[in-house]
């Protein structure tokens, strides 16, 4: 028996194109298959790819680069963009419990790091990691947020056009 909501929540829900949902849950599907075979090889994704990171480093820092600007920075700021789209489709697809992607985010990024840190060699499990993957899922989030209000507000205009035009009475621009 579906549980009672309350009125608010279903108009929410209702504001909310069922498209999207699927279409999020969809690339959320997506991105979370990608992000698990990154974080769960063997090895370092792109080996060759981070020497020669840090080689154009090496050479950005004689050209005036900022030092702050490190391997181990851009690492930082690849694990947050690496959560962001987990945290953006992971709320768009869930209509009623969509803060609780955060904190799974974080609980599977736990899960990765413990496992990198035991079963795989060539890589690290760090605390680091859960707090920059944590980060990006909270920046989805908030995207996600941001997002939904876009398209309330889209959907609230077009319903106050079609119920102006049925009245047959021209809006007022304001």
């Amino acid at each position: 028996m579906p549980r009672p909501t309350s009125a608010a929540a279903a108009h929410r829900r209702d504001d909310e194109p069922r498209g999207l949902r699927i279409t999020a849950l969809a690339l959320l599907i997506a991105f979370g298959v990608a992000v698990t075979v990154i974080t769960l090889w063997p090895g370092p994704p792109d080996p060759d790819g981070q020497r020669a990171l840090k080689a154009f480093l090496l050479r950005a820092y004689a050209h005036g680069l900022p030092t702050w600007i490190s391997f181990g920075a851009v690492e930082f700021a690849a694990n947050i963009l690496l959560f962001v789209p987990i945290g953006l489709f992971g709320a768009l697809a869930l209509p009623r419990h969509r803060w609780l992607v955060v904190p799974a985010s974080i609980a599977g990024s736990i899960a990765i790091e413990v496992f990198q840190a035991a079963r795989l060699s060539q890589r690290d499990g760090t605390p680091r990691d859960v707090i920059a993957n944590g980060i990006g899922a909270l920046l989805g989030y908030l995207a996600a947020a941001v997002v939904l209000l876009l398209v309330r507000r889209r959907i609230r205009r077009k319903a106050a056009a079609t119920v102006t035009a049925a009245a047959g009475t021209v809006p007022v621009e304001g």
